[in-house]
């Protein structure tokens, strides 16, 4: 189980992954903090925060990355990067099922 730092960490560890099926779970919800975020100006009027949740799963291997983001452009930043992960099934599950999924593999609920 890997935790990378980044997005292009994420992708360069799953190009790596041995095994099949080769699955790219994806989860894309609103973001609730548990604790309150304070706005600043460069936030204030946007809207709500989102949360791009990634699994890649080969075997019995797997890796987490997940990232929060204002707007369309960003998550399309993100599908461009994935781009290169054409080998792996794309899978779009809600977040409870995304729970479950990283349970599978041994993760812990915000494991990250």
């Amino acid at each position: 189980m890997n935790h990378p730092a980044s997005l292009e960490e994420f992708v360069k560890s799953t190009l790596g992954l041995k095994g099949d099926p080769k699955s790219l779970y994806v989860n894309q919800s609103d973001y609730t903090p548990e604790e309150a975020i304070v706005s600043d100006e460069d936030t204030v009027g946007k809207g709500n925060l989102q949360m791009i949740r990634l699994l890649a799963s080969a075997d019995k291997n797997a890796i987490y990355w997940e990232e929060p983001f204002y707007d369309s452009g960003e998550l399309e930043q993100v599908m461009i990067q994935l781009d290169s992960l054409q080998s792996f099934t794309r899978k779009v599950i809600t977040l409870e099922e995304m729970e479950k999924t990283k349970s599978r593999f041994g993760m812990k609920k915000d494991s990250i």
